[in-house]
């Protein structure tokens, strides 16, 4: 079941679509590293660490690492990624 799921997003646009994103939140770090900086002290550690996660995980999908083991597909799901940047991204922005 894990298998399928991983193969359903292993498709070119969503590899597209998690290269850009990754693209987009590192260079929004760099570009800001100030703001990213206060921020980031002030916010919850689980917030930051599901934005490191989820960064990490659409820049593994994104580049085209393939995963073979079925528990690192799990860990490292494309599906699980995107909702850890977009509830980053939200949470963060509603601080």
């Amino acid at each position: 079941m894990i298998s399928s799921l991983y193969q359903i997003f292993n498709k070119g646009s969503l590899r597209t679509l998690s290269f850009i994103l990754a693209i987009s939140i590192t260079l929004c770090f760099f570009l800001n590293i100030h703001d990213f900086s206060t921020n980031l002290r002030s916010a919850p550690i689980t917030l930051v660490l599901l934005s490191i996660w989820g960064t990490g995980i659409v820049w593994i999908h994104g580049i085209g690492f393939e995963i073979r083991s079925t528990i690192w597909q799990l860990v490292f799901s494309p599906l699980l990624g995107y909702i850890a940047v977009i509830l980053a991204f939200c949470v963060s922005w509603l601080m």
